[in-house]
């Protein structure tokens, strides 16, 4: 009985994701993650005092092969460089705007919005000035159209956000 209850499970469970599982598509998700990136970023660049910014993206697979997900990432260059107060600054820019603070590693400020994951890592010793930026959406199985457009995107050099 719990064999047959788990492959019921299963299968409901497997059918709902390689559905799509909600009426969200692909490109929703793909101008989720835009908005917020480029809400982020300029709240970004004010609090450490960047003065150039390069951030790319594009469609990839999710860990382990299963769905996709808009992602990508890049740089912010500030001239004062590993400033200590940088962080604390970053971070209050950005909750005082309605990102939620998920920091959980040191010389990170890691904010969501909604699906969407947002991460500042600080400069390092070996280049005192830049900062990496990563970005991410939830990852999502895709069917029909939506299918067709990840594919298609996916197939595609990443393209310049900012």
């Amino acid at each position: 009985m719990r064999i047959a209850l788990a492959l019921v499970v299963l299968a409901v469970s497997t059918s709902a994701c390689g559905l799509g599982g909600d009426d969200v598509s692909a490109k929703t998700r793909e101008k989720e993650v835009v908005d917020a990136v480029d809400e982020a970023l300029p709240l970004a660049q004010e609090a450490v005092g960047a003065t150039e910014t390069e951030v790319v993206g594009k469609w990839m697979g999710c860990p382990g092969g299963i769905g996709h997900r808009f992602e990508g990432g890049g740089t912010m260059t500030a001239p004062q460089g590993d400033d200590p107060a940088a962080l604390p600054s970053l971070a209050s820019a950005l909750t005082a705007k309605g990102f939620s603070d998920e920091t959980q590693v040191d010389g990170h400020v890691t904010v969501a919005r909604g699906d969407v994951r947002i991460d500042f890592r600080a400069p390092g010793a070996r280049d005192p000035q830049q900062w990496t930026v990563t970005f991410e959406g939830r990852c999502h199985t895709y069917s029909g159209d939506d299918e067709t457009y990840v594919a298609r995107e996916h197939a595609k050099e990443w393209r310049t956000l900012s």
